[in-house]
């Protein structure tokens, strides 16, 4: 019996391949996504045809806007190199050609990129690549804060889905659960001040999810200790005691 080189997870029956089924579907659908959906949405961004999050007019101050968007474009240069090297492995000539022409010789040779030798690189390299990309193609209001980086203590915010969180600043990366754990441990020592209304809304920001409801539910009944304030309806709650009554009623 073998273990899968990715997921390392025994693979029934021993089989030549390095990668087990699943991880092959994976690998095989997130190289169609980056040609088919992230590169050419990160290309329109990269030329301002496209813009992720709110739009507004900034003052003028007597400066020329930047002709394209560098960030895209960082990302961009990444995910073609990477297509550059998997086309290459398949035939030397291929590693010169434009990234869509390399993306459909690697789509036209899909046994070949699985059974590669270094597939279970190949796929942890675009894993990476991917997830990076899908962040900047991600709304802002749609990110949800996970904590802050435990190296230089910038704020991380990722998409919902995410496993691996890399800092913009320090470039420092780990596991999203590790610091959505970490921040979970804080928040016995954060106050809140608001209605539940929008304490609930705050804490979905986290990722974190009640209802308004069921906070009013936890007061009534004495289960949380919120402080009332002077102004009708608002309390100051502690964040750990909620995320503390949901996981009790999760």
């Amino acid at each position: 019996m073998t273990n899968c080189q990715h997921c390392q997870k025994p693979m029934k029956p021993a089989t030549a391949n390095l990668l087990c089924a699943s991880c092959r579907e994976d690998y095989w659908a997130l190289i169609r996504q980056l040609g088919h959906v992230q590169l050419p949405a990160l290309r329109s961004i990269m030329l301002k045809q496209a813009h992720i999050g709110p739009t507004g007019h900034t003052p003028n101050k007597g400066n020329a806007p930047m002709p394209i968007d560098t960030r895209a474009q960082a990302l961009i240069t990444d995910s073609e190199a990477w297509l550059a090297e998997q086309a290459g492995k398949i035939n030397a000539r291929y590693s010169n050609l434009p990234w869509d022409k390399a993306w459909k010789k690697i789509t036209a040779n899909k046994h070949t990129i699985l059974s590669m030798s270094t597939a279970a690189d190949d796929y942890t390299a675009l894993e990476h690549i991917s997830r990076r990309n899908e962040t900047a193609l991600t709304p802002e209001e749609a990110m949800v804060i996970i904590g802050t980086c435990p190296q230089c203590g910038h704020q991380a915010t990722s998409t919902p889905q995410a496993d691996e969180w890399t800092c913009p600043d320090c470039k420092w990366q780990g596991g999203v659960q590790a610091i959505k754990a970490t921040r979970d441990n804080k928040l016995w020592q954060l106050e809140y001040t608001g209605k539940p209304i929008e304490v609930a809304r705050y804490l979905a920001k986290m990722d974190v999810h009640c209802t308004s409801s069921q906070i009013r539910q936890w007061l009534t009944r004495g289960k949380l200790h919120a402080t009332p304030t002077n102004h009708r309806g608002e309390y100051v709650f502690n964040l750990g005691e909620i995320v503390a009554m949901l996981d009790c009623h999760n």
